[in-house]
């Protein structure tokens, strides 16, 4: 799956995350703190996108904005980020990107735009940057608390609603955070802006998909509820697009220095001549999903354990999905039969400076590009292969949901859900046939492998431990 799409609606808010690579600080000093706030003023006047909420710290900032043109906010981040690295770069003699990769975005229904503001101007106290006694200076809170005009925000039309005056507005706002929020809707914006989900209701989703004429394909949300905390996310593609041998002529491509596009993944999907290399450091498992999907588990919840943070796998194999990045398999939808070479525009590895040539001058196809068409169509090979197994197992009623949490009672806190395991005693409940056909077809073996993978919960733990 590609990146998720930026989706516009007219009048429709959207919460903003931009963070620095690697978790790094960007924001060293108040001299840096100030140059920022004068950047967002800028772009603020001379861009059409309207700044509600904001908070900057010290290796990331958020933002609530709404746009009224379709690439507006685009704009309005590609131009903060061009603006603050060379100010950055400059001052402390560096060169090079500042941010981890593209922002993160969710759209936001109004019923959650208030306490989202309250969320964003919160986030110094919650995280403990500073004491809940001390007004943080670089956060709009003092604009929206106190009626204390900074020249970078707009209200919005919730907060207009607050009362008929700036000075009731700003009293009335102030009053949210003696309120407080609650852990799961903190969560719940949490995941949205993780996930770049709709941060919205049902009932929201449907109203933009009517617009659209599309299914956003989403899980329910609504109010914050105990949902699945495991999703397959292949969220290190950009801009995943249709290849073109006239407009992408020019492209070049680089070798894989680091998998640091992955470090967003919860899980790894693998194919099924994969398990045995995988399942020696890491649990290999099935999504929960109507049809199952193999995959191994990198993570407990949060970024990509089996990276480190020099962008390095940990362990020796890594799986062919990651290996396959920047290119991807498609389907024409006219006709499925055709597959289609997609490349992830957006990603490091692509450019038209460096690199090998993936066209010749004479538009056939360079000596790489055939190389990673080959490693592709020998993926799908193995990917059906994998699929007609995985069908099999989840045919014969053996798997059984799982989740990883930790605490007991009340303190229970589910780390990982959505995922299934082979019930051992099920397994041992099918017909002697049964296992003797799949003993033959080496399915025994794969589950096997699948079985022992699972004492590698405990690796997650210990590789968060060690993170931390």
């Amino acid at each position: 799956m590609a990146r998720k799409v930026r989706l516009f609606f007219e009048n429709t808010a959207q919460h903003i995350v931009l963070r620095g690579v690697n978790q790094e600080s960007v924001f060293m000093d108040h001299d840096d703190y100030t140059y920022g706030l004068d950047v967002l003023k800028e772009l603020s006047v001379n861009l059409l996108a309207h700044v509600h909420a904001y908070v900057l710290m010290p290796n990331h900032l958020h933002l609530l904005c709404t746009s009224f043109e379709k690439d507006a906010i685009s704009r309005f981040m590609q131009g903060f980020g061009i603006k603050y690295v060379a100010y950055y770069n400059r001052k402390y003699g560096r060169s090079g990107t500042l941010w981890e990769g593209r922002y993160k975005s969710s759209l936001v229904e109004n019923r959650f735009v208030l306490p989202l503001m309250y969320y964003i101007e919160s986030h110094p106290y919650r995280t403990g940057l500073i004491s809940d006694i001390i007004p943080y200076m670089y956060s709009s809170f003092t604009h929206n608390a106190s009626a204390h005009t900074d020249g970078i925000v707009t209200p919005h039309s919730m907060y207009t609603l607050l009362a008929s005056s700036d000075e009731e507005r700003a009293r009335v706002y102030a009053s949210f955070y003696k309120q407080g929020l609650s852990e799961a809707l903190i969560q719940f914006f949490r995941q949205h802006i993780v996930k770049q989900t709709i941060t919205g209701t049902q009932e929201f989703y449907q109203e933009l998909a009517q617009k659209i004429g599309l299914n956003l394909n989403v899980n329910k949300v609504g109010r914050p509820i105990k949902k699945s905390t495991f999703q397959r996310s292949n969220a290190m593609y950009q801009n995943l697009v249709v290849l073109d041998r006239e407009k992408h002529k020019n492209l070049k491509i680089s070798p894989m220095a680091n998998l640091n596009f992955a470090k967003s993944l919860t899980s790894t999907p693998l194919l099924a001549n994969e398990v045995a290399l995988v399942a020696k450091d890491f649990p290999v498992v099935f999504t929960g999903s109507e049809k199952p999907s193999l995959v191994a588990l990198t993570s407990l919840g949060g970024t990509n354990l089996a990276i480190n943070s020099e962008g390095k796998y940990i362990v020796s194999y890594v799986p062919a999905f990651l290996r396959s990045y920047p290119f991807a398999l498609g389907k024409n939808q006219e006709n499925p039969e055709q597959q289609l070479i997609l490349i992830d525009e957006g990603s490091e590895l692509v450019s038209q400076t460096k690199g090998k040539q993936l066209f010749t001058k004479k538009s056939e196809q360079s000596e790489s590009l055939s190389n990673a068409i080959t490693f592709l169509q020998n993926f799908e090979v193995e990917r059906q292969k994998t699929e007609l197994i995985v069908s099999t197992i989840a045919q014969s009623g053996i798997l059984e949901d799982r989740e990883i949490t930790v605490g007991e009672g009340e303190s229970k806190k589910i780390l990982i859900n959505g995922f299934k395991i082979i019930n051992r005693e099920k397994l041992n409940a099918l017909g002697d046939d049964v296992l003797a056909d799949w003993v033959r077809r080496g399915i025994i073996g794969f589950i096997d492998a699948h079985s022992s993978s699972l004492n590698h919960i405990k690796t997650l733990f210990n590789l968060a431990s060690t993170k931390q």
